[in-house]
């Protein structure tokens, strides 16, 4: 800031600019949108709002749960919608891993089966162990020659030693199984504590126990303490994995002879699965790729699509395989893989910024006789590379043939006639809407439907029939999809048609009356203000603020109502405001009271959502709405400029303008940017901020403005 003709350092002032740019991707309201989905069907990078396609931008365990639920489909129907609170941006039409997870198993686990605990990391030293002790009394309860003190004293004790000190003299147990299930819970808790001789030991002595849970228990055992001491040393100052590099070799040998002894004694045991699953660890641990790459392969192909083991089968493979930089080279080599081989490959055919596309279709050729056994996924992988790569949209049609009125869709299936119906797009076939009305008949609800809808609308939006969109009987029903459209493209009638449809859910509506009402007063279209506000439903609650629409269970459409319109400046209603306005457009008082309006209420940094992208972007076709935007600065300009205004017109004018720059010296008044290069161009310079101070100073100096104001930034 200055003051005269002195100027200061401003702090935070690289902050500031970088808050009122609107980032790459599409925006709601003035949201932060680091994470936001695309809306768009085609995802060329990675994007956190994956979609129930397989595609390169998904989420490498999206893919995977997708491959999974093509190659064994859900047998009980598809689960219903649950999006969580960190998903709504994403409506129906995309998921983030977690989304999907709780939109296909809503019930948060509270275990990890038994195949999965292959994946895990070393289990924690100190824990509620509640699977452990309820298998332990599990146990307890079926020892009949267990007396029943004894019984309740040893269930005491295992629950105790999960996270506490424990007197084991105090122990009142006697009997034959009694001292065998305490010699197991002191070698548990040596194997706690990190000591593994002790824990060896007291194993080793139980192996021959008469009580056959204890004995099972003491031959598995030894697989744990094996894997816990090779990995022990392998954290590195942070408390990260350090590398494989890092394993104790001989503690793993013996955690890989201890799995073979098990399987030996108990093929069928309590814990074979188990048994089975730590293979891969040790397999992972060992460096042995192959092993490790043929046995998830045959675990996806056989792992339930409907089961919550795929999932954490695909953050395990994700975790443990495809983080690796030559991992396709890998999985090549490994031999009869198609299924990881296809994740990997949609991995490659990602495009990064500033890159050209490197995956090449020899590259792919010579792959396909890996996938012998699945020409359906190939021709998916061959279509999708053509894609991406910017190839002959009409060579994917071949590749790809119409199946868009199949009665239902595996993922699999659903990807093909997705990138098929992309294709059309792209050669501006006519019967592209056909093409997508077609397959909603098949279309799964969650995810795929809302999908299919988002299509038909970009090529309606493309061919400028909104109002197609929103007439009765549409079949575009996703309340996602519409609000995007009711904030970019629909017309006045369209938006006044929603508002007042009971049909149509309240958040839509309440979307649809704010939108009109802000683009009524934003654009000039004052006399429409004042009829609009009358139709606003008198319940229109003005709560919610002005910063994510998506993410908000209400909008704030009453604020036009119930707002504020005057502090220190004296205004009447904004209703009053925009009649005065309807009247007389260059009433300068009137406009400073708009923009009293605008400052009040937050709308500085507002943004209705903002498509980033053309033509094949939701929202991205021309605005439906007259007229052009005019934010808070332009008033004050508009005012300065008129040198009949009346003086405490123009004092405030060239206060207000001014303290748009306060105190970062970037203009507050502008409204987001999409650019830095658009914040740089409604930046008025040092010169004219300096002579708007100036002239406040010398020409009003009595006025109340020209008295509080000090500096100029």
């Amino acid at each position: 800031m200055v003051k005269g003709h002195k100027r200061r350092a401003i702090a935070g002032l690289t902050a500031f600019a970088a808050s009122t740019i609107v980032a790459g991707g599409a925006v709601w309201a003035c949201a932060d949108n680091s994470c936001s989905a695309e809306w768009r069907l085609a995802s060329p990078s990675f994007a956190c709002g994956g979609e129930a396609m397989l595609n390169p931008g998904n989420d490498t365990r999206i893919n995977m749960v997708l491959l999974m639920r093509s190659l064994m489909p859900p047998r009980g129907g598809e689960a219903r919608a649950t999006p969580g609170s960190d998903d709504r941006q994403f409506g129906h039409t995309f998921m983030s891993w977690d989304g999907l997870r709780q939109a296909f198993w809503p019930q948060p686990a509270t275990t990890q089966s038994a195949q999965s605990q292959g994946a895990a990391d070393a289990p924690r030293i100190c824990a509620d162990q509640d699977v452990a002790v309820d298998a332990f009394k599990a146990a307890l309860a079926q020892e009949r020659a267990l007396p029943a003190a004894e019984r309740d004293a040893l269930g005491a004790l295992r629950t105790q030693m999960s996270c506490h000190e424990v007197k084991w003299e105090d122990a009142p147990v006697t009997s034959k199984p009694g001292r065998d299930y305490l010699a197991y819970l002191k070698a548990a808790y040596a194997f706690y504590g990190n000591d593994w001789a002790a824990a060896r030991q007291g194993f080793a002595a139980l192996a021959r126990a008469r009580t056959g849970w204890v004995a099972e228990a003491a031959h598995y055992m030894p697989i744990r303490i094996g894997l816990r001491a090779a990995v022990a040393g392998t954290t590195d100052q942070y408390g990260d994995f350090a590398g494989t590099d890092k394993v104790d070799r001989a503690a793993l040998g013996e955690a890989r002879e201890a799995i073979a002894a098990y399987l030996k004694a108990y093929p069928k045991g309590l814990y074979a699965e188990s048994a089975e699953g730590l293979k891969r660890r040790v397999a992972w641990l060992g460096g042995d790729n192959p092993t490790l790459i043929r046995a998830y392969e045959k675990l996806l192909a056989t792992t339930p699509g409907d089961s919550e083991a795929s999932a954490l089968l695909a953050e395990e493979i994700d975790r443990k395989l495809l983080d690796a930089d030559d991992v396709t080279a890998r999985i090549a080599a490994a031999g009869d893989t198609p299924l990881l081989l296809a994740i990997a490959d949609l991995k490659r055919m990602r495009r990064e910024d500033g890159k050209g596309y490197s995956f090449s279709a020899d590259e792919l050729a010579q792959q396909k006789p890996h996938f012998a056994a699945r020409p359906d996924l190939y021709t998916l992988l061959e279509a999708t590379r053509r894609y991406y790569a910017g190839e002959d949209p009409k060579a994917i049609l071949a590749l790809l043939p119409d199946a868009a009125k199949a009665g239902s869709f595996t993922p699999l299936a659903f990807s093909r006639q997705m990138l098929r119906g992309m294709a059309l797009a792209r050669t501006g076939d006519v019967n592209e809407a056909g093409f997508w009305r077609d397959m909603m008949g098949g279309a799964a609800p969650l995810f795929q439907r809302p999908l299919v809808e988002m299509g038909l609308a970009i090529r309606w939006q493309r061919d400028g029939r909104v109002a197609q969109i929103f007439a009765p009987g549409s079949p575009i029903t996703d309340a996602a999809t519409r609000e995007i459209l009711l904030q970019t493209v629909a017309t006045p009638a369209i938006l006044r048609g929603v508002g007042k449809d009971a049909t149509r859910p309240a958040h839509e509506r309440d979307i649809a009356w704010f939108t009109l009402l802000y683009k009524d007063l934003n654009r000039g279209a004052y006399g429409d203000f004042g009829r609009d506000i009358a139709s606003l439903p008198v319940d229109a609650g003005a709560d919610g603020g002005l910063w994510s629409f998506s993410l908000q269970d209400r909008v704030p459409a009453g604020l036009f109502r119930k707002g504020t319109w005057a502090e220190d400046y004296a205004c009447p209603s904004i209703t009053q405001t925009a009649a005065t306005l309807a009247r007389a457009p260059a009433d300068r008082k009137a406009q400073l009271c708009l923009g009293e309006f605008y400052r009040l209420n937050g709308f500085d940094g507002f943004s209705l959502f903002r498509p980033d992208g053309e033509k094949e972007w939701l929202g991205a076709g021309p605005d439906g709405f007259p007229g052009r935007p005019m934010s808070r600065d332009a008033l004050y300009d508009a005012v300065i400029a008129d040198q009949r205004a009346a003086p405490e017109e123009r004092a405030y004018a060239l206060y207000r303008a001014v303290m748009c720059y306060a105190p970062s010296a970037y203009n507050g008044c502008s409204g987001p940017h999409a650019t830095s290069a658009e914040s740089d161009a409604a930046q008025a310079p040092i010169a004219r901020r300096k002579a708007w101070f100036t002239e406040l100073k010398t020409r009003y100096p009595n006025s109340r403005w020209a008295k509080s104001l000090r500096y100029y930034w």
